[in-house]
């Protein structure tokens, strides 16, 4: 949690018996709230006794009405907020977990087949920049498409892997990766067997950005909102992508159709064509969305990552307008209102991290809980809460990514 200043409560702050609880009380900014995770420790009023926030409630059940909050409590001269936060793992710990138990294999996407399609993707745009590009270079991203499809086909819970190849110098490259991995995952979900389309959008996203490389890097890099101007050069790189995919040899409409569309909006605002509805087509609709998701999580130069339960409550609160409702509705369903990576609390007092969501089912995932025995190493084990009984979730702690700070979308 990024804040001006913390409080510490000695009453809360000791660690507890058996789980290795560690509770503090935290004093927040207001205007920060949008940026923090906890329960609410006391109630907060207006002069006149109103109840503006309740006490003990999940600060982020307010994610949706958060700015009306806010200025609610502006407005009455609420300067802070007291939120109670529980951390029971370290970033060290969930890494520890995810590196032992998601590594290579059949669960996941290997880490070196995913950082072999970055590589190839930053050939290929380096080579854009060079104007050396050549039809082979789109065969070998093509060829990878393929290699990713049969992965998505067979992995459930492939949305754990994105992100974790990331670097800070290489954003571009392996957003390409993780928008091509969720696409072709929304893909297969979506239409289940269908084999060649899921691997035309798997292709698609990983050459969605190639126009980019056309992109003046003073705009593309900018830390901060684009001028008018330069809004005006971004919006240009789906029109650079399909001049390049297309004089390179693509032909295939369902992959022309990502990289050109692939800011298109719902309501017919997006660009470079206005296109609205239906005359999106499918691919690009899928493509969108999972572009989307990838920018908000992401880190840059510029911004701290969002988390994924707040970046599916934004694509929700824009489904109709911004994007396809139905596909919008596929993300939550395939990722859940506890997406993978959450931390979250069972209702037996055991943390763990959730690594797949529960289908239909929004609020019983897959978590993955971390028990030790005395003399022995971590030796995870996997609850399924649709099979668990009375077991469910008690509260959602945080995310194993940073917290979220803020967005910019190009």
């Amino acid at each position: 949690m990024n804040i001006a200043e913390q409080t510490v409560d000695p009453a809360v702050s000791e660690k507890q018996s058996g789980n290795h609880e560690l509770g503090i009380s935290i004093k927040v900014p207001v205007k920060m709230l949008a940026n923090s995770e906890g329960i609410v420790a006391a109630e907060v009023l207006t002069d006149k006794g109103a109840v503006i926030l309740p006490a003990g409630v999940d600060i982020t059940m307010f994610e949706a009405s958060m700015d009306k909050l806010i200025a609610k409590m502006q407005a009455h001269g609420i300067e802070y907020v007291v939120l109670h936060t529980t951390q029971q793992m370290s970033e060290r710990d969930i890494e520890n977990i995810i590196e032992n138990v998601y590594s290579d294999g059949d669960t996941l996407i290997s880490k070196e087949k995913a950082r072999d399609v970055v590589k190839g993707v930053d050939m290929l745009f380096s080579a854009i920049k060079e104007n050396e590009i050549s039809p082979e270079m789109i065969t070998s991203v093509a060829n990878m498409g393929t290699d990713l499809t049969e992965d998505i086909l067979r992995n459930p819970s492939v949305a754990f892997s994105l992100g974790k190849v990331r670097e800070a110098d290489e954003y571009t490259f392996v957003h390409s990766f993780n928008v091509a991995v969720l696409a072709g995952y929304l893909a297969n979900r979506m239409f289940h067997g269908d084999r060649d389309f899921v691997q035309k959008v798997i292709t698609g996203g990983l050459l969605h950005d190639i126009g980019k490389a056309k992109i003046p890097l003073e705009v593309l890099n900018k830390p901060g909102a684009l001028d008018q101007n330069e809004f005006k050069e971004m919006k240009r790189h789906p029109g650079f992508g399909l001049s390049l995919a297309m004089g390179s040899g693509v032909k295939d409409e369902d992959i022309l159709s990502v990289i050109g569309c692939h800011h298109e909006k719902w309501s017919g605002k997006g660009y470079p064509m206005g296109r609205k509805g239906m005359d999106i087509p499918l691919a690009a609709r899928i493509a969108a969305v999972a572009d989307v998701f990838d920018a908000l999580t992401a880190k840059r130069v510029y911004k701290s990552p969002m988390s994924s339960r707040n970046a599916i409550t934004i694509i929700l609160k824009d489904a109709g307008m911004h994007f396809d409702a139905t596909i919008a509705r596929e993300l939550l369903v395939s990722l859940g209102l506890y997406p993978p990576g959450s931390i979250v609390t069972l209702s037996d007092g055991r943390t763990g991290v959730v690594v797949s969501g529960g289908g239909k089912d929004l609020i019983r995932p897959v978590v993955m809980i971390k028990s030790k025995k005395k003399g022995e190493l971590d030796i995870p084990s996997f609850i399924d809460l649709r099979t668990a009984g009375d077991l469910r979730i008690s509260q959602y702690i945080g995310h194993a990514d940073k917290r979220e700070l803020g967005y910019d979308l190009k």
